[in-house]
């Protein structure tokens, strides 16, 4: 009976070899443009939602005024400037990264907001400073000496090549302000919202049009990113087949020219509404502070921070 039953089958049901399926490779230049955008738009919600989330935890910098943190933390990159203390520096880093973990912010994003963009392009740019030919001083380290060397018969290169301690140390303090002062910028940017913020800017002296058009355009990006975000969507459920490379450039086209229609309608739209609400270009920020504990503990710390980058009452004599 058995027999019976496998002679109803078609051969091609009866075979058991098993079909090897071709193997997936990552490459760098995907074809599926589609699914890229879509990724780079997600990730970008994802950090936009991730960074509301740290601006609504309850720790310390989150719970401290705005108009207090704003001037503390713009003292403290002052100091950071000015200071010759090169142990304050370091410290001060340490005071930033424990604040940013305190405040939700992730040990990778820290690291790439801060200490990536400071080794990439300030420490690259300090980097031959620290050679004799640049920066005169004591040698920590000899790379070559007593060599002439001659480009051509115009250029003669200087006979020795060390690498000084005075070129290290300014290296490091270039480094290490770069890194006290994007830090606290970030904490600046990460636990307070930006609604507040820009309102801020406001009574520091920057002028409300361009307060304004920031707010406006942080509000209506989002927008625009879900927008686009359904435009792909919808072309990558109707779209059947493979491409070819003149019809994506032509989509894509299509699409730029379609947003900076929207962009230009609804900027239209958005300043009618505002107008028929009673806007007349003045920006209002808001008026009421109102200090607690926490704001006189956190001004305290900053004195006593900026008491400790001056070296106290004898000026800089903690300088190294």
């Amino acid at each position: 009976m058995q027999q019976m039953t496998q002679e109803k089958f078609p051969q091609w049901l009866q075979v058991k070899n098993e079909l090897l399926l071709p193997e997936y490779k990552r490459t760098w230049l995907s074809n599926d443009y589609l699914e890229k955008m879509l990724n780079k738009i997600n990730n970008a919600l994802a950090t936009d939602s991730d960074s509301f989330n740290t601006v609504c935890n309850r720790a310390i910098l989150q719970q401290v005024e705005p108009h207090t943190k704003f001037i503390g933390l713009l003292v403290l990159i002052l100091s950071a400037a000015l200071t010759k203390n090169m142990l304050y520096l370091v410290g001060l880093n340490l005071v930033t990264f424990g604040f940013a973990l305190q405040s939700g912010i992730r040990c990778s994003i820290f690291f790439l907001r801060v200490w990536l963009p400071t080794i990439m392009f300030v420490g690259i740019t300090v980097l031959p400073g620290i050679i004799n030919w640049v920066t005169p001083g004591e040698a920590m380290c000899i790379v070559y000496s007593g060599i002439n060397c001659n480009i051509g018969s115009t250029i003669s290169l200087p006979t020795d090549l060390t690498i000084t301690r005075q070129g290290v140390q300014a290296a490091f303090f270039v480094i290490f302000r770069s890194a006290a002062s994007l830090g606290l910028v970030t904490l600046l940017i990460k636990t307070t919202r930006w609604s507040i913020l820009t309102k801020i800017l406001v009574k520091f002296g920057l002028p409300a049009t361009i307060v304004a058009v920031l707010d406006l355009t942080y509000r209506y990006i989002f927008l625009f990113m879900i927008l686009l975000l359904e435009y792909l969507m919808g072309r990558k459920s109707r779209l059947v087949g493979a491409e070819s490379q003149s019809a994506k450039i032509a989509w894509i086209g299509e699409t730029i020219a379609s947003f900076f229609r929207l962009a230009r309608e609804y900027s239209q739209e958005i300043d009618q509404a505002m107008q028929s609400r009673g806007y007349n270009g003045e920006y209002y920020p808001v008026s009421n502070i109102k200090l607690r504990l926490i704001d006189t503990c956190f001004g305290l710390v900053v004195i006593l921070l900026c008491y400790y980058a001056a070296g106290g009452n004898n000026g800089w004599i903690f300088s190294i």
